[in-house]
């Protein structure tokens, strides 16, 4: 299932990653703050990282997130929603309103399944914001994450049905 490719929010602008980006997503994700919860992403990450990952940052289904002062981070959902900000803008609430949007996109289709997604234990504002959207915890595993080799960390699995996000009347607080 695939949203459409821009979703503008009251303060957001989520649209197709770009080779633009380069610059500014490479500095956020490098801030081993942000990289060391994200499974996939490597630290330190570079140039080679971005162009290896672009062609697969596909419109519709992963978005770069902007706000009035740029890029803020990265928001996707191919089934799995999962989402990272850059430092500057943590405590803004701009992941609950990206992930709403785009949980939105993907309810609307009306044979559009559950959404799962997960969080490293330890990383509480990542819980709060799939709570706040309606996720419910479905199981946990150990993982090592790609970002810090010879660490095992507790994941989180969430899941978000078609009846939880209506529950939450669709609207995030």
């Amino acid at each position: 299932m695939t949203g459409r490719a821009v979703v503008r929010t009251a303060r957001l602008s989520l649209r197709p990653l770009a080779a633009g980006d380069e610059a500014a997503l490479v500095a956020a994700i490098n801030d081993f703050e942000v990289a060391r919860w994200l499974y996939f992403v490597p630290h330190p990450y570079g140039g080679r990282d971005f162009h290896e990952f672009l062609p697969s940052a596909r419109p519709g289904e992963v978005w770069a997130i902007e706000d009035a002062d740029g890029f803020a981070g990265m928001v996707a959902n191919d089934g799995e929603l999962g989402y990272w900000l850059a430092r500057r803008v943590w405590g803004r609430g701009y992941a609950t309103e990206a992930s709403g949007a785009v949980l939105a996109e993907h309810f609307a289709d009306p044979v559009a399944g559950t959404v799962a997604s997960a969080y490293f234990e330890g990383n509480g504002r990542s819980c709060s914001v799939l709570r706040k959207l309606g996720f419910q915890r479905a199981g946990h595993v150990l993982k090592t994450p790609v970002s810090r080799p010879g660490d095992v960390v507790l994941v989180y699995r969430m899941s978000l049905t078609r009846r939880a996000w209506q529950r939450i009347g669709s609207q995030p607080h």
